[in-house]
């Protein structure tokens, strides 16, 4: 049986044909990982209507910017298992660093609030990841998503009893640490 741990599910026909595929390829659980609030809003509409689908709801750090308005309502559904994807991307930059970082603790301050699980997007900011996770404290249940980190962010990780994901990236020629 497989999971995908991390997907992004689009609503209505596509998205029911997108579970339908999973399904006959074998995934039997899929988290569909909100990124803002109407992406969030998605997610879980889209649990609703599909067995085996499950969501979270969080901000992405490019998204920062426009703040977590809308998000804590949406954590009691049933549907959600975690709060994300959130975390800090100083490569783009598309939201100010302390914005980042503030909406960031914020979130790990609701997923310990609601006892749900944390998914992490961090790229190029591990020293002020880890930062942001030891002042608000570490969520039992963490995942490190599309983890571009090397041994040493890795060993942090795990050290704190969070999982690592990984993407197509490990392919890159430009990621040999991965």
């Amino acid at each position: 049986m497989w999971t995908d741990s991390h997907c992004h599910i689009p609503a209505g026909d596509e998205g029911s044909a997108t579970v339908a595929e999973a399904v006959a390829a074998g995934v039997a659980r899929l988290v569909d990982v909100g990124t803002d609030a109407e992406s969030s809003r998605t997610a879980i509409e889209v649990a609703r209507g599909h067995e085996g689908v499950w969501a979270t709801v969080g901000v992405h750090p490019h998204d920062a910017t426009d703040g977590l308005d809308g998000i804590a309502e949406l954590l009691a559904a049933p549907e959600v298992v975690a709060v994300g994807e959130c975390g800090l991307d100083y490569h783009y930059d598309h939201s100010p660093r302390p914005v980042q970082r503030q909406v960031f603790a914020a979130q790990v301050g609701l997923a310990q609030e609601h006892d749900l699980a944390l998914v992490i997007h961090t790229r190029e900011a591990w020293d002020d990841t880890f930062a942001v996770l030891a002042a608000e404290g570490f969520p039992p249940r963490t995942v490190f998503h599309c983890f571009t980190g090397g041994p040493v962010e890795a060993e942090r990780a795990l050290a704190l009893g969070a999982f690592l994901s990984f993407s197509g990236i490990v392919t890159f020629k430009g990621a040999p640490e991965l």
